[in-house]
This record gives C-alpha cells, sequence and structure tokens, in this order.
C-alpha cells in the first residue's frame, strides 16, 4: 500500500491501493462495499472493493445517440444509501452503504437526456428529458423517502418519486423558449450556459419557524431556491457555481441542514436560511462536491468533511473551513466519490478515485479505480 501526499495541515492521514491488489480475506467477504462506474459507452458496471469481478448491469439502449455508437455516455448515477452525487464522464463512480448480495437501487442519466431507475440490478423505467442530464440527487423529503432531483442541460429541474414526476422547472423560461425555435439558437448561445451545475435538498426553517424542505438549484452565478416547485428567491454569487452539496458544515439550527458550495474560481461558501458565508477557498477551480459525516471518521462527532474536487490532479479535504488533508492523483481524476467503510475489516472511510487514460492512436480508455483511505 503506498503512501499518498498528505497535506502538511494535521490529524488526517491518506494511504492508496488500487483495486487489483491481492487481499483473500477482503476478497472473500461480501460485505465489502460496491460501486457504480458509468461510462461514455453507455455501460454501469458494478465493482465489489477488492475484488476483481465485475458485473456490467446496463449497455445502454439501440438507437440515435450523441456518440454515433447507439449508446448515450452516462452523465451522472446516484445510489441507494449513497453519500455523494459526483459527477462526470467517463468513469462517473458512486460507492454503495448497502452490503445486501444483489445489486442496490440506482438512478443513472445520460446524454442523451434519459433517465433510468433500477432496482435489484434490473431496470425498472426509463423517461426521457429534453436536454442531457447534468445533476443528480436525492430528495430529502420525508413523506416521499425513494424520491430524487433531477437537472438538466436545457435549465430544467425535475422531481420525482419513484418513476413518478412530481413536479418540473424551468430556471431560465427564455432559454425554454430559444432551444425550441431554430431560428434563435445563436441568441441562446450569446447568454450565460442555462444548465443546472449542482442540486440538493436542505430543511430550514420558514419566515413563521416552520422547518420547510427545500430544493437548490445551480445555474451560471445563482442559486434558485425552489419550494415544492415554486420559486422562492434566488441567491447571487460573485463566480459561476460548479458544485453543490447538502450536510452541516458550521454551528446551525438543530433539525436544519446546509448547502455548501463551490465556483470556478476555487472558494467555497456555505449557505444557510438563504444565507451565503464564506468558508474556504482552494488553488484551484471546483469540479464536484463530496461530503463525509464527521462521525465516520472520529467519535468524538463534528462539522462534516468536504471532499473538493478541482480542475488539477488536487482532491482536497476541509472541515471547519480548514484544509485537513490532499491527495494527488497520478493524472486528473475523473471522478471522487466517498465510501463510509473500507472494508468488513477496515472500519474507516476512503475515498474512491476514477483515473481515465487514454491509448495514444486509438479511441480506447482504461479507467483505474484507486482506493484512499482516510484516517486520523
Amino acid at each position: 500500500m503506498d503512501q499518498a501526499k498528505p497535506n502538511s495541515t494535521p490529524s488526517t492521514t491518506l494511504t492508496t491501493t488500487e483495486t487489483t491488489q491481492n487481499d483473500q480475506t477482503s476478497k472473500n467477504n461480501a460485505q465489502n462495499p460496491l460501486v457504480a462506474i458509468g461510462t461514455d459507452t453507455g455501460c454501469i458496471a458494478l465493482v465489489r472493493m477488492t475484488d476483481d469481478d465485475v458485473t456490467v448491469i446496463d449497455h445502454g439502449s439501440s438507437g440515435n445517440s450523441s456518440n454515433g455508437n447507439g449508446t448515450a455516455a452516462i452523465q451522472r448515477i446516484l445510489m441507494a444509501k449513497s453519500a455523494t452525487a459526483p459527477t462526470g464522464a467517463p468513469g462517473i463512480i458512486i460507492p454503495s452503504a448497502s452490503t445486501a448480495h444483489s445489486a442496490p437501487d440506482m438512478v443513472a442519466g445520460d446524454a442523451d437526456g434519459r433517465v433510468t431507475v433500477f432496482t435489484l440490478g434490473r431496470l425498472f423505467s426509463r423517461t426521457t428529458l429534453s436536454a442531457p442530464v447534468s445533476a443528480l440527487a436525492a430528495d430529502t423529503n420525508p413523506h416521499t423517502p425513494h424520491g430524487y432531483l433531477v437537472g438538466d442541460m436545457g435549465g430544467s429541474v425535475t422531481s420525482y418519486h419513484t418513476q413518478e414526476m412530481r413536479w418540473r422547472v424551468q430556471l431560465d423560461p427564455y432559454a425554454a423558449e430559444l432551444t425550441m425555435s431554430n431560428g434563435h439558437i445563436s441568441a441562446l448561445l450569446d447568454r450565460d450556459d442555462p444548465q443546472v451545475t449542482g442540486i440538493c435538498a436542505v430543511q430550514w426553517a420558514d419566515d413563521t419557524g416552520v422547518p420547510t424542505r427545500y430544493v437548490l438549484a445551480a445555474t451560471g452565478t445563482q442559486i434558485q431556491v425552489l419550494c415544492h416547485g415554486t420559486f422562492v428567491l434566488p441567491v447571487h454569487l460573485r463566480a459561476r457555481c460548479t458544485a453543490l452539496c447538502a450536510g452541516s458544515f458550521t454551528a446551525s439550527q438543530e433539525g436544519s441542514t446546509q448547502a455548501i458550495v463551490g465556483d470556478e474560481t476555487g472558494c467555497l461558501y456555505v449557505l444557510d436560511r438563504f444565507t451565503l458565508t464564506p468558508y474556504a477557498r482552494v488553488a484551484h477551480p471546483i469540479t464536484r462536491i463530496s461530503v463525509l459525516a464527521h462521525h465516520a471518521l472520529s467519535a468524538s462527532g463534528g462539522p462534516d468533511i468536504v471532499v473538493c474536487s478541482t480542475q488539477s490532479n488536487s482532491v482536497y479535504l476541509l472541515c471547519a473551513g480548514k484544509t485537513i488533508g490532499t491527495y494527488v492523483a497520478d493524472v486528473w481524476p475523473t471522478d471522487v466519490a466517498i465510501i463510509e467503510s473500507l472494508s468488513a475489516e477496515r472500519r474507516c472511510p476512503a475515498l474512491v478515485v476514477a483515473e481515465t487514460v487514454g491509448r495514444m492512436g486509438t479511441q480506447e480508455h482504461h479507467c483505474w479505480l484507486k482506493v484512499v483511505a482516510i484516517e486520523e
């Protein structure tokens, strides 16, 4: 097991290994977490950590597609009981906290706008949006525990319960009109990119003190706050928002959740009850954010740990606004996700880092998964 390159700021140790390690004890243990891998050819594979076996559960569907091969690139994956909803393709990864032998439930969105729901490893339902999927997150509404939120590159946000659509909102109606009008495509290109770059659900107290669930959707330099599919207000940023995730990052009202916001300048903010507060800044533009509950790392408790991927080889771990560790990958990571427990024998959280390398002169890509243990 190689030593990673930790940051000089204290307390968190990062060690790494590849999934090809020869660990017979862990290999025979079906309790190790699963990782879902989405590719630019439309395949979704399930890999059990420290196990070389790969199960492909969906090869996409035949027909016209964005890559001309009859299958569209997987844009986002959301797995049941997962801690994060990472982004990017190819090599999207998201681990499952489930230890069941059967394949976990998951939702996948692709570049053709298809939103596919899997149950026990089989296709359960599929709907098609008018634009490629760009964001996917779990809906925390206690009345609809199987809900999820989908954002697309056309600027719309859709709330689903299982396969049923609950509501849909167009964040930029003007952009939607231009998209449907062939004669005004150039005007659309002159405007800010309407795509939804991040989405999550939070619970805040409203003006009367009643706990209320809100959906946050980022597009351009704004975060739109929605309630039951209705606009509440926009929150303005100084730069384009590139990542958004819910959690608990500073002291807040009991029962309330917050959102961590990342932008293209490397700035991080905490959004709590409509108020944006500076959190930290990293050296590179932020590409995605995942959150690790502090209790997974320490019994003493504390604010959630922010895992921040950037437009570089560096992946940052931050807590209470300070960098507590840095992992430097060999190449720019395609995606990063979190496992709350590395294996049945090693009960520590870990990062799963996907590194995709192409072969010169060919269209072949090889995706390597590196498991990075996080220890105090």
